[in-house]
């Protein structure tokens, strides 16, 4: 990483720098400045190096250069400044053929400039080079029209780290567990060395490990052969993009012929923050959207049918077909009512984002503690409630590793509906959760299939309760609960004293005196079948 010295003489402060040979060197690389202060300084370079001296050293020693160059160190650098009118004034014909002849620029360098500012030009030159070739433009050379956005984006800066670097780059993303890579070259390596895509964050064999910076969670792993540990190594350093405290995907670039320099880990640093503003961008796209998704859910719950053509207009704003099929499905908090799952909404989101639910669904609130899940329902998808349930529960369980007072409850209808009829399938969705916490008050998601019968019954909350108060008081007393649950079991089976003693594991005299005393205590004529459904399906809410 660094720039071509033609470039940074070029920029204005260097306006009053003059080359004075060595010009066809100015296509060499500028990294870092380093300052001779004695007359074997040459010794330590070590290349991409813009040397400054103040003459000096030349002065005492006239011939050093001259043994630089000999021993093969001078022509490492990039170029020498020298400071005009300090210690010399003139320079030696010597030294400039020298530096001609290798094509290596020899620069007169103002009196009055110092070397503090110098430094400062080059590095903000290097580093504003750098922010240039990592800068990710839609006019890209590369042929990448038909990827993602999100793929485009990370591949042009892994393509980037290896070109500028040298070194090939991998991000793997962790809720697409995809892996992405900046050539063949970053695979080829890690297959000679048997390494799996997650031993760069987890490895599995012999390793030692230093943090680079803490800030960033930037760690160097290198493997030790315990066997033959003269053999070939490798090393990589890894940095986590972590949005919101949720490690979102791990950028790892390969070090397998050499340490990176001060300059690469610089590059490293560039590369991650583009790589972190691409998540941070598509974090912030997939809010607005899903706000503007939900809005228009709302929108489209209270409509009116005069309303229509506004609706449809609404929903070409969006993006979103009136004609597409959805499944519809209600989740809602009710556990306590002092939890608001909106206010942890960024959380709930992440959590919806992380589980395959996101794959096929949009998520939309209704109010502070409920919601819906539209999934896209395409043709000839088989939507099984032990599909649903297996996906959902794993929503769940991640929804409450995040919000830990956050307890869900579901409800599927799965007839497929259009956005016009979204309205029904909510109200459908509402009651499969009334009726479904009553009937199967140990699940939490529930479908409407699961009602049988009892989704055909319209009867309101006040006056269910109402005709429960009876038994609810009954319940009171704990030597009642078994009497109850008799009686319950007793009208499933067709009213037989027999399979009703079998299924409960008592004798038959038991089963009878249990029914007469719920006989009496309720005042109950089993003889009207009128009343004996009533009773059955009264029964049916109690948690017996």
């Amino acid at each position: 990483m660094g720039i071509a010295l033609y470039q940074l003489l070029a920029q204005e402060y260097f306006k009053d720098f003059h080359v004075i040979t060595g010009h066809k060197g100015l296509t060499k690389e500028v990294q870092g400045v380093a300052v001779m202060d004695a007359p074997d300084a040459l010794r330590w370079t070590k290349g991409k190096e813009l040397i400054m001296t103040s003459g000096y050293a030349l002065s005492k020693e006239p011939y050093c250069l001259e043994r630089s160059f000999q021993e093969g160190a001078a022509q490492l650098s990039t170029g020498l400044m020298i400071k005009r009118q300090r210690y010399l004034d003139t320079i030696p014909e010597h030294v400039i053929e020298l530096f001609d002849r290798y094509d290596v620029p020899l620069i007169s360098m103002p009196f009055e400039a110092a070397f503090m500012d110098v430094i400062n030009q080059v590095n903000v030159a290097v580093m504003n080079q750098a922010f240039r070739r990592f800068s990710i433009r839609n006019n890209s050379v590369l042929q990448l029209s038909n990827l993602s956005f999100k793929e485009r984006k990370i591949k042009k800066i892994l393509q980037a780290v290896e070109a500028e670097m040298k070194f090939p780059a991998f991000l793997y993303d962790i809720g697409e567990e995809r892996a992405y890579y900046s050539s063949a070259n970053f695979r080829r390596i890690s297959e000679s060395f048997h390494l799996r895509d997650e031993d760069y964050w987890n490895p599995s064999r012999e390793y030692s490990s230093h943090s680079l910076c803490e800030h960033m969670h930037m760690t160097r792993y290198r493997l030790i052969d315990p066997v033959n540990p003269d053999g070939p190594r490798i090393s990589w350093v890894l940095i986590p993009i972590i949005m919101n405290k949720v490690t979102q995907a791990y950028f790892v670039v390969m070090e397998s012929k050499d340490f990176l320099d001060y300059c690469d880990e610089y590059s490293i640093r560039i590369a991650f923050l583009e790589l972190q503003s691409v998540y941070e961008q598509i974090m912030v796209a997939q809010s607005i959207g899903n706000i503007g998704f939900e809005n228009f859910v709302l929108y489209a719950l209270n409509y009116d049918e005069k309303d229509q053509d506004r609706l449809i207009y609404q929903a070409s704003q969006h993006g979103i077909s009136m004609s597409k099929k959805y499944i519809c499905i209600m989740f809602a908090q009710t556990q306590d009512e002092t939890v608001s799952v909106r206010d942890e909404r960024k959380n709930f989101v992440r959590s919806f984002l992380d589980s395959a639910v996101s794959n096929f669904g949009r998520i939309a609130f209704l109010d502070e503690n409920r919601g819906i899940i539209l999934w896209d329902a395409q043709e000839g998808d088989e939507y099984d409630l032990e599909y649903f349930s297996r996906i959902l529960e794993e929503f769940r369980i991640k929804v409450k590793a995040k919000c830990k007072d956050v307890e869900l409850e579901f409800a599927v209808c799965r007839d497929e509906i259009n956005l016009l009829s979204l309205k029904d399938g909510v109200k459908k969705c509402q009651k499969v959760m009334a009726m479904g916490k009553k009937l199967f008050p140990q699940d939490h998601i529930w479908d409407y299939g699961m009602l049988g019968p009892y989704a055909w019954i319209d009867i309101q909350e006040d006056e269910l309760e109402a005709m429960l108060s009876e038994y609810r008081l009954l319940l009171q007393d704990e030597k009642n609960r078994e009497p109850l649950k008799t009686l319950k079991v007793y009208l499933e089976n067709n009213m037989n004293f027999s399979v009703t003693a079998e299924k409960m594991y008592v004798h038959i005299n038991t089963i009878r005196k249990r029914i007469d005393k719920m006989k009496e205590l309720l005042d109950l004529s089993l003889d009207d079948r009128i009343a004996r459904l009533k009773l059955e399906m009264l029964l049916q809410f109690l948690n017996l």
